[in-house]
């Protein structure tokens, strides 16, 4: 057979196009839903802080002492998280008090979905 013949009998290898690839697609799946959960903490985070505690926060302190506010009753995972960011001091129903959170962790808990509101404790 000459070359001209084998060129006739070899399958054309098609590249497929960088959009249609598996492992392309799965990792702009992963990455737009990491996105979107970032997103969506970014965008809703500001509203479940208080008027009193941006407040407080505007007066830049080292920490603050928090009623934290959940959608449902903190099981041990949140309770954990809370503990990773202050000092926990009880649970009552939705609402955990949370003493000497730093203005970092006060941000990065209202970027949470499971949180519904933070407010500051007030002062007796």
């Amino acid at each position: 057979m000459t070359s001209q013949e084998m060129d006739e009998v070899r399958p054309v290898r098609r590249r497929r196009a960088w959009y249609k690839r598996r492992d392309i697609l799965f990792i702009a799946f992963v990455a737009a839903i990491w996105l979107g959960w970032g997103g969506y903490g970014l965008v809703t985070g500001p509203g479940r802080i208080t008027d009193a505690l941006e407040t407080a926060l505007d007066a830049n302190p080292k920490t603050v002492n928090l009623l934290v506010t959940a959608k449902f009753r903190p099981e041990r995972f949140h309770s954990n998280v809370y503990n990773i960011y202050g000092v926990q001091r009880g649970t009552e129903g939705q609402v955990t008090k949370l003493f000497r959170v730093r203005p970092s962790g006060v941000r990065w808990l209202s970027h949470q979905y499971w949180i519904e509101q933070i407010d500051v404790i007030p002062a007796e």
